[in-house]
């Protein structure tokens, strides 16, 4: 009788252990990301006059950030089970920075956003129709 109840415990500790390492959707966009990279680049944050971010309100379609002078805001229609975002309407104001390296390469990348996906240690990446990533961010 202990070899049966033995058997079962390792059983249910293996199927336990095998549903952890499934790979489901990415993490949750909600919450403020900062934007570590533009089409592969890594983002020198000592060339921009603020650090560059996006912050995303799923529930309420919103997003806001900052390109690096400008604030971004607009709608972003996020899709958990697609993994596909559609920034819909999104803008930003009209300031000019000293330093404006990534601004335009940021929104620019933007406007090509159609999905995202699972960027590995910790990271989002922000991919355009063919899915090639053109923003990569990290949780902050």
């Amino acid at each position: 009788m202990k070899n049966i109840q033995l058997i079962a415990a390792a059983a249910i500790l293996l199927c336990s252990c095998s549903a952890t390492k499934t790979i489901g959707p990415v993490a949750d966009l909600n919450g403020e990301w900062d934007i570590v990279k533009v089409d592969g680049k890594a983002i020198d944050t000592t060339k921009t006059e603020f650090r560059p971010t996006l912050g995303f309100e799923t529930a309420k379609n919103n997003v806001f950030g900052c390109a690096g002078c400008n604030s971004i805001m607009g709608t972003a229609r996020v899709n958990k089970d697609k993994q596909t975002i559609d920034f819909s309407e999104i803008g930003s104001t009209l300031m000019l920075c000293a330093n404006m390296e990534y601004e335009q390469q940021i929104l620019d990348a933007l406007r090509k956003v159609k999905a995202y996906k699972d960027g590995g240690e910790g990271l989002v990446d922000l991919t355009n129709g063919r899915g090639k990533t053109v923003l990569t961010l990290k949780k902050q």
